[in-house]
Parts: C-alpha cells; sequence; structure tokens
C-alpha cells in the first residue's frame, strides 16, 4: 500500500520503497499480535473466525470477490477448529497456525484495499482486529517500560489479567470473543450504514453509527476498567499513604 485517500487533505502517495516496507511491516506485526493471542484454549480461533466471518461481509459488498472467498474460508476452518480446541481442548492451533491464520487475515486487509485506499476502508481491518492489536501494544508497552525484551514471553497479556481476577478459561475467552464482536459490528455498522453517503447526510444511518459505536465503547472501556489496563490516578489513597508514612 503506498496510496491513501484522506478526506481532507486528499491523495497522499508514499515511495514504493517506503509503501512496501510498511505493508511487510504491517503483516508480520499482524502474523505476531495473533500468535500472541492464542494464549487460551478457543481464544486465537474464536478471534479470527470473528474477524474472517465480518471480512467476508465487507469484502463481498465491495465485490472483493477473491478476498471475501479467503476470508470465508479462515471463518470456517476456525470455527471447525473450535469444536476440538475450546476448553478443553483436544488439540492445539500452535505457534504455526496462529501465525498462518494472522498472515491470512492480513494478507485479506491488504487485498481488500487495493483499489480503494480510502481512510475509511483503512480503518476497518484495524478496527476488527483491534483486540489482538491491542493486547500485542499493551504487553509490548509493559514490556518496554519494565525493561524486558519485547520477545520474552511472560503473563501480562489480557486473557491472563482475567484469570488472575479468578475468571475460569471459558468465561474469559467469551469476554474476548464479546469485545470482538463488538468492535466487529461497529465496522459492519461503518461499512454499511455511512453517515455521510454521496454528499447527504442520514439520521439513520448516524443513529446507527453511533448506537454501534457506543456499544464498542462502553465494552472497551469495560475491558479497560476491569483488567485496570489504565489506572487512574486517585489523590485520596495517596493522601491517606502519605499521612501513614510521614506518622
Amino acid at each position: 500500500m503506498h496510496a491513501f485517500t484522506f478526506p481532507i487533505v486528499g491523495v497522499h502517495s508514499l515511495p514504493t520503497a517506503v509503501g512496501v516496507s510498511l505493508t511487510v511491516l504491517g503483516i508480520v506485526a499482524v502474523m505476531n499480535m495473533v500468535n500472541f493471542l492464542d494464549g487460551l484454549d478457543g481464544l486465537a480461533a474464536g478471534v479470527c473466525a470473528i474477524s474472517g466471518a465480518t471480512f467476508c461481509v465487507i469484502e463481498l459488498s465491495r465485490a472483493q470477490i477473491g478476498a471475501a472467498v479467503l476470508a470465508a474460508i479462515v471463518a470456517g476452518a476456525c470455527l471447525g477448529f473450535l469444536r476440538h480446541n475450546f476448553y478443553p481442548a483436544r488439540i492445539f492451533m500452535g505457534d504455526s497456525g496462529a501465525m498462518l491464520l494472522g498472515f491470512t487475515l492480513a494478507a485479506i486487509s491488504v487485498q481488500g484495499l487495493l483499489k480503494t485506499a480510502a481512510l475509511a476502508t483503512l480503518v476497518l481491518p484495524l478496527l476488527v482486529l483491534a483486540v489482538p492489536v491491542l493486547d500485542t501494544s499493551f504487553v509490548v508497552a509493559k514490556r518496554l517500560k519494565s525493561g524486558q525484551p519485547i520477545y520474552i514471553a511472560d503473563a501480562r497479556h489480557l486473557h491472563h489479567r482475567f484469570m488472575r481476577l479468578g475468571y475460569s478459561q471459558r468465561r474469559a475467552v467469551v469476554y474476548l470473543w464479546t469485545w470482538c464482536a463488538t468492535l466487529a459490528l461497529a465496522a459492519l455498522a461503518t461499512r454499511f450504514a455511512p453517515p455521510h453517503h454521496h454528499g447527504h447526510w442520514s439520521e439513520t444511518n448516524v443513529a446507527i453509527d453511533a448506537a454501534a459505536g457506543l456499544a464498542a465503547l462502553a465494552f472497551s472501556f469495560y475491558v479497560v476498567y476491569l483488567l485496570e489496563i489504565v489506572k487512574l490516578a486517585n489523590r485520596r489513597p495517596r493522601r491517606r499513604d502519605s499521612a501513614s508514612k510521614a506518622a
């Protein structure tokens, strides 16, 4: 990808070498993100099934038949695999399976963007794949903050946080599936109910997009608050601690 269409700026092109390098970097990043997410039985397969089904619908609406068929294959393969991979799992995906799914989903995103590199179209794959993207981003940020190499495995992933809170494997996986599904619905609403279509505002589409967006944001904030990913500063406990130390 080397050309993008922005609402106000217009078409912005990158040198071919830069575009190719960023595309390869993005594909490798998504491969590793899905691999990092594969920490509980059925988690990566379920997220990839939801993402594949969402990509299939979006690409069909854009007449990208090749990308749509490939996305449908990913969704179907993951659903069939989930029968044996959901907790308690009888078979496991492994690194090769997770990275293959990540590579395929990343390739579908690039293939679907080749003809129309509009900003809204570019955001849809990021929205659908937001759960593995956010999971990896938080983990990498924590590892960099603590001076730990980013390739060293640890228990800082979102699913590990759920487990430390006392959630069962099934419940933690279902929560993350639900989060991915709400983000996928927001992406579908953005695609099929554009608020400003052909120069005209649609109140119905605005309401649909607002409802889907609020649902995705509400569940996202709930997960962030529940897992204490971002700790809010509270002055009272700090004053209490300072007073106790002074005493």
